[in-house]
């Protein structure tokens, strides 16, 4: 993509670069006086390239950077066979314009090695000429060939072995503190970085495994989540100031300890699942998402050979999850259930009955169910739908407590034979429910999930210590930087299939 000329400071540009050093070739020098008071510029466009692959929604790069290393100018490609003007896609093509333009602005490997602590020191040491250890041959700490590797201090990103394999994680201090408090465990060292990118020796993303709907992982979710983590990265670069407060929720793994995160998604002995509202290992019948906001399916499939390190079902080698899951299957929702789409309340063919006695609405959530409405005795209902989604409503705890296992959840069910509703109230998770005007039970969800969306972490208040890192002006960008030492860096964001 051209970028204008004039919007560039004094910049140096090599034809050796980058993998030469930059020596013994003809450099030119831009003469343009930059951009007057702005601290980063986003160029856009839609263009079908070679990096339009079949999986992939849009990239990004960064191409130059300030005296501090954080990158001021960025690039995002839409690939134009992916975008979509259906009302049913918002949420998600702004979804991919958030992930990519958090790449733009140093969530990749290629900026790990840059971040700063809040004194504005570089967290990784730097060789006299300024620049971070750097390998063009030898071997990655994932095992495969290096080709061009610019690696972080072990006081940012550390390798170890984890379930048969080296996995990578970021051990910053506050993306450590974040995932310590998420998945209630405090022997993390830190936030794991997905090894199946295709990337060289480090990722660009969270580990789709354990992160799955946050939206800083590999792959498009059913709804992407703006969480905490990727606000923490962004304190921890030592380039931005992050706001907690405006984190979303992350439900997928929270509390769910340290097996969660440390050891495989299923028991390939066992054949029991870490977590089975998340993993599961048969896709016969629906469930609900962790966030209860869809009705959900299980990712479960067979097709090519897994590797052996991720092989969860003996005597089946093809059978498992996305390859970025590290081949786990997942519940995950889906467009057609979605709670807060009344389009998806579906009834029998040219009928009004609402048999599960459902409601698809902006407080709608899913749940177990087998209610079966009194006028639906003439039709039948697919084995594998066993949940649904249902109006509910939060009420505070009688005790006037914050406790949110003690609130209780009122659901007001359409009766479509008397043509009116009927409300029941759940009191405990997991308790079932008759339902006047229905067969069959309603089963209680969690409240701690259903009542509480709001995100609690915070950041520790580390202001005095820190440095201002803004460059007054792009124009105090000096080197175009991955031009001159790492190449264009390009991270896709990939569509789920």
């Amino acid at each position: 993509m051209p970028i204008p000329t004039e919007h560039f400071g004094a910049t140096r540009k090599c034809d050796s670069c980058p993998k030469e050093g930059c020596t013994g070739g003809i450099c030119t020098y831009t003469e343009a006086q930059g951009v007057e008071n702005t601290d980063f510029l986003l160029y856009i466009r839609s263009a079908i390239t070679d990096y339009c692959g079949a999986r992939t929604l849009a990239y990004a790069s960064s191409c130059q950077k300030d005296q501090y290393d954080r990158p001021t100018f960025g690039m995002v490609n839409f690939c134009p066979s992916q975008i979509s003007t259906a009302a049913e896609d918002y949420d998600s093509q702004v979804a991919t314009a958030m992930h990519e333009i958090t790449h733009a602005l140093g969530f990749s490997a290629q900026f790990f090695p840059l971040m700063r602590y809040p004194d504005g020191t570089p967290r990784t040491p730097r060789d006299a000429n300024g620049r971070p250890p750097t390998f063009k041959t030898g071997t990655c700490p994932n095992g495969s060939p290096i080709d061009y590797y610019v690696e972080p201090s072990t006081n940012t990103v550390q390798h170890s072995t984890e379930r048969g394999h080296v996995v990578s994680k970021m051990v910053t201090p506050k993306v450590a503190a974040f995932v310590k408090a998420h998945f209630n465990c405090s022997s993390l060292t830190g936030a794991e970085i997905e090894q199946q990118d295709d990337s060289g020796c480090l990722g660009s993303h969270w580990e789709e495994r354990i992160f799955e709907p946050e939206y800083m992982t590999p792959v498009d979710s059913h709804r992407n989540v703006f969480s905490a983590l990727t606000l923490a990265f962004f304190e921890d670069s030592g380039w931005y100031r992050a706001i907690p407060s405006a984190a979303e929720r992350l439900h997928f793994g929270e509390n769910r300890g340290c097996a969660f995160a440390t050891e495989k998604c299923i028991n390939p002995d066992t054949g029991k699942s870490v977590a089975a509202d998340h993993f599961c290992t048969s896709d016969s019948a629906e469930s609900c998402s962790v966030d209860a906001g869809s009705r959900s399916v299980c990712t479960i499939s067979t097709g090519k050979s897994i590797p052996r390190d991720y092989r969860y079902f003996p005597g089946a080698p093809t059978k498992g999850g996305d390859d970025f899951a590290d081949f786990c299957p997942m519940n995950v929702g889906y467009t057609y259930g979605d709670c807060s789409n009344p389009a998806n309340l579906v009834f029998p063919s040219k009928t009004k009955i609402n048999i599960l006695g459902e409601f698809y609405c902006s407080n709608c959530k899913c749940t177990a169910t087998t209610l079966r409405s009194d006028d639906s005795t003439n039709w039948l209902v697919n084995s594998r739908r066993q949940t649904g989604c249902y109006a509910m409503r939060c009420i505070a705890p009688a005790d006037g407590s914050n406790d949110p296992s003690k609130t209780i959840i009122e659901f007001s069910i359409p009766r479509s034979k008397t043509k009116d509703a009927v409300a029941v109230n759940c009191t405990s998770k997991g308790a079932q429910l008759s339902v006047p005007g229905f067969s069959g039970l309603l089963t209680c969800p969690d409240p701690s999930v259903i009542c509480d969306s709001a995100e609690s972490f915070t950041f520790a208040d580390d202001i005095t210590t820190s440095t201002n890192l803004r460059s007054s002006s792009a124009t105090h960008a000096a080197t175009s930087w991955l031009t001159m030492l790492l190449g264009w860096a390009f991270t896709a964001y990939a569509l789920w299939q």
